[in-house]
């Protein structure tokens, strides 16, 4: 009769045990296969960086309309033409997608900082023109601005000066 062997630390395997001596050479050689694998979380999260960190600098290291450049969390790939995006270049596609797909989409985008995002996306929603909306609701619907108020309930501004949900559709 042959005998086992542990396969990370060569221990002669007694009674019914297959592979491992103990549960702490099972958990190293589990550890140390992860390790190798190239689909692991760990491994995604880094080629998903290495991948963010190479398009930030071939868009120039920097938000094009203010410059901000000290986080890449904070900057976005943002589309020009949104009608042309096929997906958004995001943590999960940076580290599934090929290369070359994902160098075709972010042709189709410019590098902004989180804020200039934000600012692309919602124009409408300034300070300036917030304000307007305050002043102007007194005691009405507030008018639809997207993102603001676009679905239901609908809200009016109570005597306050502060929104509450409309009372238009009750019974």
């Amino acid at each position: 009769m042959t005998s086992k062997f542990c396969v990370v630390c060569n221990t002669v395997l007694n009674g019914p045990k297959q592979k491992y001596c103990s549960n702490s050479c099972k958990q190293k050689d589990h550890y140390h296969r992860l390790k190798k694998q190239t689909n692991t979380y760990h491994s995604q999260t880094l080629r998903s960086l290495r991948r963010k960190l190479k398009l930030i600098e071939m868009f120039g290291g920097k938000c094009k309309i203010c410059g901000y450049n000290k986080n890449a969390a904070a900057l976005h790939f943002h589309h020009i033409d949104s009608t042309t995006k096929l997906f958004k270049l995001d943590v999960r596609v940076l580290s599934n997608k090929r290369w070359e797909m994902i160098l075709q989409e972010a042709s189709k985008c410019v590098l902004l900082c989180s804020n200039c995002h934000s600012e692309q996306h919602n124009p409408e929603l300034n300070t300036d023109n917030i304000q307007r909306i305050i002043d102007g609701a007194a005691g009405k619907k507030l008018p639809d601005v997207k993102g603001v108020n676009s679905g239901k309930p609908s809200f009016v501004t109570n005597e306050n000066g502060n929104p509450e949900p409309s009372r238009e559709n009750d019974q």
